[in-house]
């Protein structure tokens, strides 16, 4: 009797530590929800969203993951696998957010420097574009191209705002759309001269 009692107490003991082994892992579920919360500010999700996203593909999985635990018999579940996830999840969003600060002051060099260029581009193409041939058939490609420029500085104006109100993602793309309206009216007036030139 006394040996039944001892081997059911044994047993007993060891189901119940089997079964807190086997608990899914609530509190690590609720601080990775926490975090990713927390890194879900404006610049990350301006800077570095392919980060976010990863960390939530993470969280996602280790949710997918208790789920498919929950489904078990208690004694075979194993949360390790989730709780590892949930760790990576919770890395991640850490990432994410050292991400974003490094993206967007790369961002705002590359804008300062690009924007920094382009009064001298814009300066070349109107010169350019003021020793474009000239004649009946030149005259529509000519106003075209001088609406180009003053999208172009449009573009540039925009840019400066986007700085100034630390918007260096938005700086960068109205410098860029600037540069690329820039680059092609000096394209075409060569593309003119050399055209001029041909049927000389």
């Amino acid at each position: 009797m006394k040996r039944t009692l001892i081997a059911l107490s044994l047993t007993i003991g060891i189901l119940g530590l089997l079964a807190g082994c086997a608990s899914a892992p609530t509190a690590e579920v609720t601080a990775t929800k926490a975090a990713l919360t927390e890194a879900q500010t404006e610049d990350v999700q301006t800077y570095a969203a392919a980060s976010l996203q990863a960390a939530q593909d993470e969280l996602n999985k280790a949710t997918a993951e208790i789920q498919t635990q929950d489904g078990k018999f208690f004694l075979s579940r194993d949360y390790k696998q989730a709780t590892e996830m949930l760790k990576s999840a919770k890395d991640l969003a850490e990432k994410a957010k050292t991400d974003a600060q490094t993206n967007k002051m790369q961002a705002k060099a590359d804008a300062e420097t690009l924007i920094a260029s382009l009064p001298q581009q814009l300066d070349e193409a109107k010169k350019a574009l003021a020793k474009a041939p000239r004649g009946k058939d030149t005259k529509a490609d000519l106003e075209a191209m001088q609406n180009d420029l003053k999208v172009a500085e449009e573009a540039m104006t925009e840019a400066n705002t986007s700085m100034s109100g630390e918007k260096f993602k938005d700086a960068l793309a109205n410098a860029n759309s600037a540069k690329e309206k820039i680059t092609a009216v000096i394209d075409q007036v060569k593309a003119a001269q050399e055209k001029a030139k041909g049927l000389r």
